[in-house]
């Protein structure tokens, strides 16, 4: 072999390194990640064991080298064909390099290139074997390894199956018991999300309570599943809970989304996890919508503290009484059987009715709660925590009231050409017992004792317009109020006399209260 190109190539190797590594890193992506004096070093010593391969024959040396470069091309990730486009582009750059360095016409030179690349095709073989050999290797030793790695981790796999099998079966018991306990409660349960207003708890009792079903709730935000329940702003109580950590018991009146009017507690706050880390926003709903019926009912008939007070009381109402003294008042339309007998029964029923209106609010008003409507006539009972004396005259302030009103609405009949209507009323004070009377089946909240009958009597004596009252009632009024004693008198039912008072000047004062 002519070694005129050998000898070119060795005189200008720093040119030739400088070459082959410019276009390496600007046409084979791989070899742009490298840092260029490693690549051009990397090609400079590739170069000089060419060289002495082709003078001496030995290739041992250039096969080391290319198995060097192999194993660091491989464990840097460069695939088969990046590695051999930069082997293939050794014989044009030395080509180029030949022609601009070496003489001109020198068919000596022409004939030792030719054998040299030759020789540089063969090397190149040799290049591609080596590499192929070495990424075998390294990918027979990564799946040995790797077949290590997988036997370790299924000896832990199946360690952990065991544990996991485990901890599920515990964790799901106690998913499954916390579900139960909330699904119990009475009380509507929703969980948001910490950093978002995302649901994800939903307890079976809120959808009963907002009418929005758990599946258009869980996973998507507050607003958009309550869009149809108006009175609840989820937003505004989550933002509270943020800046306070709480949501007070609130009472609120919403309407669900089926149009239902409810009243419920409200109340909310932050969620932690074991870790103490805010978990998300835990907000309970309580509807209290028949308990305010109850009351908004009863009260129409009884004084809301009443109500209050036994709803207040750890057991339910028996047949027990409870003896008070307490101020007894009974109302009277005059003449109720003869305007009955003149009136068709819708327009009689109307007429009750106002008339009736008139009365109960004025007593409910002055403190007092209804016992029972006896046809046309009223009872009423005035007790409490007031004082004998405040009774009393809370009770005749009702029946100051009652007849104002009375007067004020027969004025409107007269000028309608209807006749009037007149009330006689009768008041006691005295000890009663207050209770249930009835069997267990039917029950009658009301006031029994000879104070309760004497009100009744003292009502039966009362002309239209009049306001009777007994000895005790007048002894706690006298002084507030202008009594007339019209002496001892016989009422029906008893065989000794009842001292009688007038209440007088009632029309002329008016109520003491709107």
């Amino acid at each position: 072999m002519s070694f005129a190109p050998v000898q070119l190539l060795r005189d200008n190797r720093e040119a030739f390194a400088d070459r082959i590594a410019v276009r390496l890193s600007a046409s084979v992506p791989a070899y742009a990640r490298l840092e260029r004096p490693a690549l051009r070093a990397s090609v400079l010593g590739f170069t000089s064991d060419l060289i002495n391969a082709i003078e001496t024959g030995d290739s041992s040396l250039l096969a080391q080298r290319m198995a060097d470069t192999a194993n660091a091309r491989v464990e840097q990730g460069f695939s088969l064909s990046e590695y051999m486009r930069a082997l293939f582009m050794a014989p044009p750059v030395c080509r180029e390099l030949i022609r601009e360095m070496g003489p001109r016409n020198d068919p000596t030179l022409s004939k030792g290139f030719t054998e040299l690349e030759a020789r540089l095709h063969e090397l190149t073989v040799l290049a591609a074997e080596i590499y192929t050999d070495v990424s075998a290797k390294q990918l027979r030793a990564k799946n040995a390894e790797l077949n290590r790695l997988n036997q370790t981790l299924q000896v832990r796999e199946a360690a952990l199956a065991v544990e996991g099998v485990k901890a599920s079966r515990a964790l799901a018991s106690a998913n499954e018991f916390n579900a139960r306990v909330i699904e119990s409660l009475t009380s509507g349960v929703i969980v948001f999300s910490a950093d978002t207003l995302i649901i994800t708890l939903y307890s079976q009792r809120m959808e009963a309570i907002t009418g929005v079903p758990a599946e258009e709730a869980l996973g998507r935000e507050g607003r958009e599943a309550f869009a149809r329940v108006k009175g609840i702003d989820h937003g505004a109580i989550i933002q509270t809970v943020r800046s306070t950590g709480s949501f007070p018991l609130t009472k609120i009146q919403m309407v669900n989304a089926r149009d239902q009017k409810r009243v419920v507690f409200l109340r909310a706050q932050r969620m932690y996890d074991a870790q103490g880390v805010v978990e998300g926003t835990v907000m309970v709903v309580d509807d209290v919508s028949e308990r305010e019926l109850l009351v908004d009912s009863f009260s129409r008939y009884v004084s809301r503290d009443l109500i209050t007070r036994l709803l207040l009381r750890a057991e339910p109402l028996g047949l027990e009484g409870e003896k008070r003294t307490c101020t007894v008042l009974f109302a009277d339309i005059r003449g109720f059987t003869g305007i009955a007998e003149r009136l068709p029964p819708e327009e009689l029923h109307r007429l009750l009715n106002d008339f009736l209106h008139i009365m109960v609010e004025s007593i409910i008003e002055s403190g007092g709660f209804i016992d029972k409507f006896v046809g046309d006539k009223v009872m009423a009972l005035f007790t409490g925590e007031r004082s004998v004396e405040r009774s009393a005259l809370a009770a005749v302030e009702a029946a100051r009231t009652i007849l104002v009103r009375i007067a004020q609405q027969n004025a409107g009949r007269a000028a309608q050409g209807q006749l009037p209507i007149e009330v006689g009323i009768g008041i006691n004070t005295g000890p009663v017992v207050v209770g249930n009377v009835g069997s267990e089946a039917r029950m009658d909240f009301t006031a029994i004792g000879d104070v309760v009958n004497v009100a009744d009597r003292l009502q039966s004596l009362a002309k239209g317009g009049q306001v009777l009252v007994g000895g005790a009632t007048a002894d706690a009024v006298r002084g507030q109020v202008e009594l007339v004693d019209l002496g001892a008198q016989l009422v029906k039912g008893r065989t000794s006399p009842v001292t009688v008072f007038e209440v007088a000047g009632m029309l002329r004062e008016g109520p003491s209260y709107p």
